[in-house]
């Protein structure tokens, strides 16, 4: 088996060997295979931890169970924000891609463009992992936004003032132009970034979104980022993160070696330069093999 000089496996216990070869496995998945290992693996997670708190308190009622997965997966903060909650019965065990259709549902009727992205994106791309929430980048407008609120809120809880505030920010300060949706059965919550108007990459990722197959149903899928976006935008927050991420960076690896040959080079040198990540993704593609 020959590799390219420099590259490195996802884990210092495992070989180069090893490596290589779960990835020419992980290219043979179908996109609909790929959906139902990310789902069964974030489901998975999601039990052992509601397995973990009623082995704590054996007593514990649902509505215990729920506050306290509550405090582990989102903040003790949210406790008292959902306290109002209308059910406290039994969690529903879900995952974001399941979060991530609901939304869509909603979306798509208030003509809403949206793309998911973050570890969902690329674990559907590349490796598979588990992630606390749904990370995706809406184009909403003020105009808009009480038809949203009203939409989603029932199922959802959604605060009026930080959908507005997101949209505000989205002018001025970006990457604080966020705001957060909780989907109230199964406690799964969803991170919104309201895309700015002047913002050139996020244009540029929306107009290369792809519809990604959930299911073998065309109207079933879900917009997600590109491979060369989601690459190019979790280098980005690997860059902010003092000392750098290596969960992002691992998720970059992952879609790289996943995507090998099927990825546009030029696009992603463009934007590596426009962006100042060109040394970051040469290094990451010299560990890919590329």
């Amino acid at each position: 088996m020959t590799v390219k000089s420099g590259y490195k496996s996802q884990s210092i216990d495992t070989s180069i060997e090893a490596d290589v070869l779960m990835f020419q496995l992980l290219r043979q998945l179908t996109p609909q295979q790929k959906v139902q290992r990310t789902c069964t693996f974030n489901q998975a997670v999601r039990r052992l931890a509601i397995l973990g708190i009623e082995s704590q308190y054996p007593n514990a009622t649902k509505a215990k169970v729920r506050q306290e997965f509550i405090k582990r997966c989102l903040g003790a903060e949210w406790i008292e924000v959902l306290s109002d909650s209308k059910d406290w019965g039994e969690l529903v065990i879900a995952d974001p891609i399941e979060l991530a259709q609901k939304i869509a549902s909603i979306l798509l009727p208030l003509n809403i463009p949206y793309v998911v992205g973050g570890s969902v994106a690329s674990s559907l791309l590349g490796e598979n992992r588990s992630t606390q929430d749904l990370d995706l980048v809406i184009d909403l407008e003020a105009r808009t936004a009480q038809r949203l609120i009203d939409a989603m809120s029932g199922e959802f809880y959604i605060s009026e003032s930080a959908v507005n505030e997101a949209i505000a920010k989205s002018r001025t300060a970006p990457r604080e132009s966020s705001f957060n949706v909780i989907y109230l059965p199964s406690m799964e919550k969803a991170d919104i970034f309201v895309m700015g108007s002047d913002d050139p990459f996020s244009a540029s990722v929306m107009s290369r979104r792809q519809l990604y197959p959930v299911s073998g149903l065309t109207e079933e899928g879900i917009y997600i980022y590109s491979p060369e976006d989601i690459v190019l935008q979790k280098l980005s927050w690997y860059k902010l993160i003092p000392g750098g991420s290596q969960k992002q960076w691992r998720d970059v690896l992952g879609v790289l070696k996943v995507q090998g040959e099927r990825l546009d080079r030029a696009y992603l040198n463009q934007w590596a330069l426009t962006l100042k990540l060109t040394d970051l993704l040469s290094g990451a593609l010299l560990e890919s093999g590329h």
